[in-house]
């Protein structure tokens, strides 16, 4: 595994979080943790994941399907890149790059839009096909030899939405994508926000039913940092800049919880790709993070170090979760099962819910990577008044609040570009 920058190809990258990344974010009890390390460049301020090129196999198994619905958001997503063309005679040409099973390109097709697509996933194909018949769609993955077969200014629009933080090679994607859009056309991109991967948005209730994520992972690691299907990550000044070096002036930039980012080509240019500013920034919010776990762990340490804990959640799930616990030397008597389905997980005895009053527990946690306060509400009928039951996110509730605002650091992203912007 290599420490070279996927942005400015520099291999002067300083190594800043080591730990298990998780392969699924649907389902983090399952066993395909890899070792992860997380980079900064010291020349650009890039941040990103080193991992096993082997795993771009990511995009072509078809485990990965993220959405075969047709989400609320779209309807703003549509709206954003509406507002940023200008009106024209003809059908629009948009290409999205990474389509899935094409739910969102089908409202460009739905409206009038001549809709181009690009997608690794066989079934996904075949199902964005049935939805959109007239539509130009193609098996693979995007490099410069595919678009090549498109004129230049070929199209109005370019749109990844939560693709762009998957991609090995982002700065390659960009400088192939920018001479085939119209001078007045527009990327749009959607990702990820590097600043906002905090306790408190990554355990809202939203985004643990979008990304199937416990709030117990924070025990462990950030999660969206590690998270081994992302290997880079952006913050909005960050992202400007790198689209500014490739040839692209950033028009809007909207921060919904992740960055909504829409460009235009430019002719200027760069001949550096050096921007000490977002070194700076980039190694103060790895700093912040590194400090926002520690205090998770503490925090969790201090609750339930020296006291009787049971775990009330499904034994499955509970691997994940005894595991965790076990690395903070937290010991647990026992886990209740309501399927009761083995004698023990991980060295812990399971039981049955109303076996766990025998233990005679101090407090009880709500294990379970969803309807944690469900699960919460079963535990306090079943044991006795005097046991304390809790949720794990109860244990890290105000822990950003505990910390010092993070706002001092933080970089205007209308902020003066460099001359070539």
């Amino acid at each position: 595994m290599d420490a070279i920058c996927r942005i400015c190809e520099s291999s002067r990258s300083d190594v800043r979080v080591e730990g298990e990344g998780s392969w699924h974010c649907v389902d983090p009890a399952l066993d395909r943790v890899f070792p992860y390390r997380i980079a900064i460049c010291r020349d650009c301020g890039h941040v990103f994941g080193i991992w096993d090129r082997d795993r771009l196999n990511q995009y072509t198994d078809e485990e990965y399907v993220t959405c075969d619905d047709d989400l609320e958001q779209y309807t703003a997503y549509v709206e954003f890149v509406l507002t940023g063309l200008r009106a024209m005679n003809r059908k629009p040409r948009i290409l999205e790059i990474g389509f899935n099973r094409g739910a969102l390109l089908k409202r460009f097709y739905d409206i009038g839009f001549e809709c181009y697509g690009i997608e690794p996933g066989e079934q996904n194909v075949r199902s964005a096909r049935a939805r959109m018949p007239e539509a130009k769609l193609y098996e693979g993955l995007f490099d410069a030899d595919w678009i090549d077969q498109y004129a230049e200014g070929f199209f109005d629009v370019v749109m990844m939405t939560s693709v762009f933080e998957h991609v090995c090679e982002p700065t390659d994607i960009l400088r192939a994508v920018q001479p085939r859009l119209r001078r007045d056309g527009q990327l749009f991109l959607v990702v990820p926000d590097l600043a906002r991967y905090t306790p408190t948005f990554q355990t809202n209730a939203m985004h643990r039913g979008v990304y199937g994520c416990s709030p117990l992972v924070f025990f462990y690691r950030n999660f969206f940092l590690c998270y081994g299907q992302h290997i880079n990550h952006f913050s909005s000044p960050s992202l400007t800049r790198y689209l500014a070096a490739t040839g692209f002036k950033t028009t809007r930039v909207a921060d919904i919880g992740n960055l909504w980012v829409s460009a235009s080509p430019s002719d200027h240019g760069v001949e550096s790709f050096e921007f000490p500013e977002i070194v700076e920034y980039h190694s103060a919010l790895m700093d912040y993070y590194e400090e926002l776990l520690e205090r998770t762990r503490s925090r969790v340490v201090d609750r339930l170090a020296d006291r009787r804990v049971v775990c009330y959640g499904a034994g499955k799930e509970f691997k994940y979760f005894g595991d965790v616990f076990s690395r903070l030397g937290v010991e647990i008597m026992a886990v209740g099962d309501d399927a009761c389905s083995t004698d023990s997980v991980n060295g812990t005895e399971c039981v049955s819910p109303e076996n766990l009053r025998k233990s005679n527990p101090e407090i009880c946690v709500a294990t379970s990577f969803d309807y944690e306060h469900e699960i919460a509400e079963k535990a306090k009928a079943i044991l006795p008044d005097n046991v304390e039951v809790v949720t794990l996110t109860e244990l890290l509730s105000q822990i950003d609040d505990d910390m010092p605002s993070f706002t001092s650091l933080r970089i205007d992203p209308g902020m003066a570009l460099p001359a070539f912007a």
